[in-house]
């Protein structure tokens, strides 16, 4: 039974400044180790292709792919121009560039594909190299029937495994026909799905921009009113434990299921449920406990009104997202080139998950869990908080305005991913707005689970 809202918590100064120093020097403390570590002992080299790589593949076999359909000119016909373009610089991590060295060979650039293959790193490395020189330069020796399926693995299982594959057989002087119809084969249904991705893009793109015109042109509504029923009475120090209290979860979320999982490995596929669930439940249980209501009294507030309006705003605030998010990457890629990709941790995840049950239980993770719960907690509480403390003070336009721009910063700072940081504060900031446009939670939830959603769906497909 939830208790009466009078109860929302007020902690006193004497014992709630010294807790939140506490809490934000742990914070501190973890971020700092995490880092260090991170320094002293990094990552080694992908394994295997990453995300621009598989681009790379997919648009470099193009030519390739409308020769087989007869829409375009093949491959030898192509003349003296420049197919690889700036890929070299854009992908210039491991296993990317023995993509692109492959390509380089089939276009007849040779020292470019060789000083590519000399930059692919590990032992498989060694056997990439030993196998593109002999595949395009007749020289060495032919690889070892063990190498071609770590090849095949490294390079994705994509265009470019299967031509290597293919060019390194008719070197020895069998028939590469089979390998090379494969490669096309691989490549030809998700060339059309890309095609269709970005006509899809393209069309979000433009509605952003239209949804931008509206909101532009619509005069504004009373944001005041419509967020009256999100009020929360807990105090400064109260909202800030229970942010802190959260985060500090967040960050032993790992830990806790790192335990977990070594007493149950079996419940090793479900590692990101397990570690979103942890912290995901207590942060709703802390915000619950500090304003003094009940889960369905909370979700009441934050819902309210019309849901399908909810839903429809949102819908245009996606397109506007998209919009957004594309224009701030596009300003900030010259100062991102060398930059570890945010997605990289996503793709680790979908290459090591196996099975429809794991890759559901991820899919639900990342496109519904996540988005209710970080939308509870950063548009539900942290936005409508601050906005009913700062418009007094600023009057409504500021004050909202500021509003946004904090939590929309602490939303992206959260993912703790500086590479990522404009386009995920981009996206909050739209998250914001979306939610102020109708004071109801659905409509920023729609548009982070479709989010989200869409950027699992693409990663699936390419890996």
């Amino acid at each position: 039974m939830d208790r009466p809202a009078l109860e929302a918590w007020h902690p006193d100064r004497s014992w709630a400044d010294p807790f939140i120093a506490t809490l934000a020097l742990l914070i501190a403390l973890v971020v700092s180790m995490t880092s260090r570590a991170h320094h002293a002992h990094p990552a080694p080299p992908p394994g295997q292709v990453e995300l621009q790589g598989r681009l790379a593949d997919l648009v470099l076999a193009a030519p390739k792919v409308l020769g087989r359909l007869g829409l375009g000119r093949s491959l030898d016909h192509l003349g003296p121009a420049d197919p690889l373009g700036s890929f070299p610089e854009k992908s210039a991590r491991g296993w990317d560039r023995a993509v692109l060295a492959v390509h380089a060979g089939e276009y007849g650039q040779l020292p470019l594909g060789g000083r590519l293959a000399q930059e692919v790193p590990g032992t498989a490395g060694g056997a990439f190299r030993l196998a593109w020189t002999w595949a395009y330069e007749g020289t060495g020796r032919p690889p070892l029937p063990g190498d071609l399926p770590v090849l095949r693995k490294a390079l994705g299982n994509g265009y470019a495994a299967s031509i290597l594959e293919a060019r390194c057989l008719a070197r020895s002087g069998g028939d590469p026909g089979p390998l090379e119809s494969r490669a096309l084969d691989w490549a030809s249904p998700r060339l059309a799905a890309l095609g269709a991705g970005c006509f899809l893009a393209l069309l979000l793109w433009l509605g952003g921009l239209g949804y931008l015109v509206r909101l532009l042109m619509v005069p504004r509504q009373t944001l005041a009113s419509a967020l009256s029923p999100t009020r929360f009475a807990m105090s400064g120090r109260a909202a800030l434990i229970v942010l802190l209290g959260w985060f500090l979860t967040h960050l032993a979320s790992g830990l806790v299921v790192g335990v977990v999982l070594a007493a149950l490995p079996f419940l090793r596929p479900m590692a990101l449920p397990l570690m979103y669930g942890f912290h995901a439940t207590l942060g709703t249980a802390f915000l619950c406990q500090a304003e003094g209501i009940g889960l369905a009294t909370l979700l009441a507030r934050l819902c309210p009104g019309s849901q399908g309006r909810a839903l429809a705003t949102g819908l245009g605030c996606f397109a506007l997202a998209f919009t957004a998010v594309v224009a701030v990457a596009v300003v900030m890629s010259p100062f991102l080139q060398n930059a570890e990709p945010p997605q990289r941790e996503l793709m680790d995840l979908l290459g090591r998950t196996r099975g429809p049950l794991a890759l559901a239980a991820m899919f639900l993770t990342i496109a519904v869990v996540a988005p209710i719960f970080e939308e509870l907690l950063f548009r539900g509480f942290l936005l409508p908080w601050l906005g009913e403390r700062l418009v007094p003070r600023l009057g409504p336009r500021w004050g909202w305005a500021l509003a946004i721009t904090v939590s929309g910063l602490t939303f992206g700072a959260m993912h703790l991913q500086p590479q990522g940081l404009p386009t995920l504060c981009t996206l909050g900031l739209v998250l914001g707005l979306g939610f102020l446009r109708t004071g109801n939670l659905l409509t920023s939830i729609l548009v982070h689970g479709l989010w989200n959603g869409g950027i699992f769906l693409v990663m699936r497909f390419l890996v």
